[in-house]
């Protein structure tokens, strides 16, 4: 039991072990509402994506940067920051409907194997996009010491 707290507090660790925490409760957000959308009301499986994707992301906003990268106080300005946030998820969810649709066209494969293959390729683009320029890049403001005189 030792090891495995060590592995969570590791700082190297930290943020992917909650970033895969934060992507579980999104995954359960956009499959939910995909599903909804496609199976119950037969919306195409391209507005479906897009609309799950964007509930999914409302929250993922706010969690990952809270949570997962402890972004709370920052030099950065948190309009730049949701216009890089907005652009990585735009980039993300380019790759999702790109795969969706070769494995959609080209095969015979279920919607929902589907969906779950192009998850996991949106999720590597936005780990590595929130990593490193959303949140990541950004160094954190320290407290300044006051002086006792």
């Amino acid at each position: 039991m030792e090891h495995v707290n060590t592995l969570i507090n590791n700082k190297k660790f930290k943020p992917i072990i909650r970033f895969g925490c934060v992507g579980g409760l999104n995954t359960i957000v956009d499959f939910g509402v995909f599903t909804l959308i496609n199976s119950l009301f037969g919306v195409n499986y391209v507005v479906s994506q897009i609309l799950s994707y964007s509930s999914g992301t409302l929250n993922s906003y706010f969690l990952n940067k809270l949570w997962t990268f402890d972004d709370t106080i920052t030099n950065k300005k948190t309009t730049k920051e949701i216009v890089q946030f907005i652009v990585v998820n735009l980039a993300s969810l380019g790759v999702s409907l790109i795969s969706l649709s070769i494995l959609m066209n080209d095969s015979s494969m279920n919607s929902f194997f589907a969906k779950i293959i192009s998850m996991v390729l949106a999720q590597v683009v936005n780990f590595l996009g929130y990593r490193f320029w959303v949140f990541g890049s950004v160094e954190k403001s320290k407290p300044v010491a006051k002086k006792i005189a």
